[in-house]
Formats: structure tokens, C-alpha cells, sequence
């Protein structure tokens, strides 16, 4: 009886996936940010920003609640290194994309380019594909195929990168933009990479429980 009044504790695999799906929301609100960017004003950007700095918090909490969970309980799915291990990089994903918003912010970023844009369309696909893959981790479905997708969108992002550097030094005359526009994109092409190493991370413990 008294297990049914009491609220049951969330297996490994929800809590990564609410995590997974906490820094897709991020990337998706930042898509919007700096979609809606040129159209808004400080005042409103800051609160834009802000959202997503929530939405970042939130990503805090809910990798406390793992670190914590694996401290209370002594099974798990998979290797309690592993689950803290994919906690930590699904919190640095959502760390640097909300690190994106506050930097158009703080650095008063002028106009949002084209490359911008394309970086943070890849950090929503490559989100995407993370969350599918961590919501299938304990299943282990379709791990090869997710790993493999995700490694391919942090090369897009890797070549939309040197692209936007490339630009960034043939068009832009004033080095301080060039600062500020280049900080931008190392951030984005950042969390691209950080969902690299997780699908590296993830394809390791499929090999190993297969």
C-alpha cells in the first residue's frame, strides 16, 4: 500500500531524458532569440536571454537530481560513471547555449548573420538527435544510427565554423566586432562538440552492454 502513497523516485533513464529534452527546449528558444534579434529591443532581448538563462537553471537542477540519485541508489542500468558522465556533458550543452544568449546581450552583438544562423540550426538538429538518442539509452534501439547522425552534424558544424571565420575576417573591418562575432560562433560550434562527445560516450556503453 504504502508504495503507491508514496511518490516513486525517477529511474535514470526519465531523468536523462529530461535532461536531453531540457537543452533542446534551450537550443529551440535560442533559435527564436536570434531569429526575433534585430526585430526587438534591449529591453526585451535581456528578457529573451533571461528565458533561457531559466531553462539553463532548470538543466542545474535536473543534473543535481542525478548526481544525487546516484549517490542514494546502488543499481543501475548502466555504470553509475556513465549516467554522471552523460549528465555532465547534456549540462554543459545547455550551459553553452544559454552562455550564447547572454553573450548577444552583454556584448551589445549589433546584427545577427547569416552563419548565426546556420550554427544554431545545426545545435537544434544535433539536440534533437541527442534527445532521441539518450530517450533510447536504456533500450539501447537504434544507438549505432542516433551516434552516427549526430557525428555527422557536428562536422556540418564544424565546416558552417571555419566558413564563419572565414567571413568574419574577409568582411569585418573592426576588430572589436570580429571579437564579438567570433566569440558567438565558438560557443555554438562548442555545444555541437559537446554532443559529439556524448554520442562517442553513448555508442561506448551500446558496445558494451550489447
Amino acid at each position: 500500500m504504502m508504495r503507491w502513497l508514496v511518490p516513486q523516485e525517477k529511474g535514470f533513464a526519465e531523468m536523462l531524458a529530461e535532461q536531453s529534452g531540457n537543452a533542446l527546449e534551450a537550443a529551440n528558444e535560442l533559435r527564436k532569440f536570434l531569429e526575433d534579434y534585430s526585430e526587438i529591443e534591449r529591453g526585451e532581448r535581456k528578457a529573451r536571454a533571461y528565458a533561457i538563462k531559466k531553462i539553463e537553471n532548470k538543466g542545474d537542477e535536473l543534473a543535481k537530481n542525478v548526481f544525487d540519485s546516484i549517490n542514494r541508489n546502488s543499481r543501475a542500468f548502466i555504470d553509475k560513471e556513465h549516467i554522471q558522465q552523460i549528465a555532465v556533458i547534456l549540462d554543459d550543452v545547455t550551459d553553452l547555449i544559454n552562455v550564447v544568449a547572454s553573450r548577444l546581450v552583454v556584448l551589445s552583438i549589433e546584427r545577427i548573420d547569416d552563419n548565426m544562423i546556420k550554427l544554431a540550426d545545426v545545435v537544434i538538429t544535433i539536440a534533437a538527435e541527442v534527445n532521441a538518442a539518450v530517450s533510447a539509452l536504456k533500450k539501447l534501439k537504434n544507438m549505432e544510427l542516433h551516434c552516427s547522425k549526430i557525428r555527422e552534424l557536428e562536422k556540418k558544424a564544424d565546416n558552417i565554423y571555419q566558413d564563419a571565420l572565414s567571413d568574419l575576417f574577409h568582411f569585418y573591418k573592426n576588430s572589436i566586432d570580429i571579437i564579438k562575432n567570433k566569440e558567438i560562433y565558438d560557443f555554438l560550434e562548442q555545444a555541437a562538440d559537446k554532443c559529439k562527445d556524448l554520442a562517442n560516450l553513448m555508442e561506448s556503453i551500446a558496445a558494451k552492454h550489447a
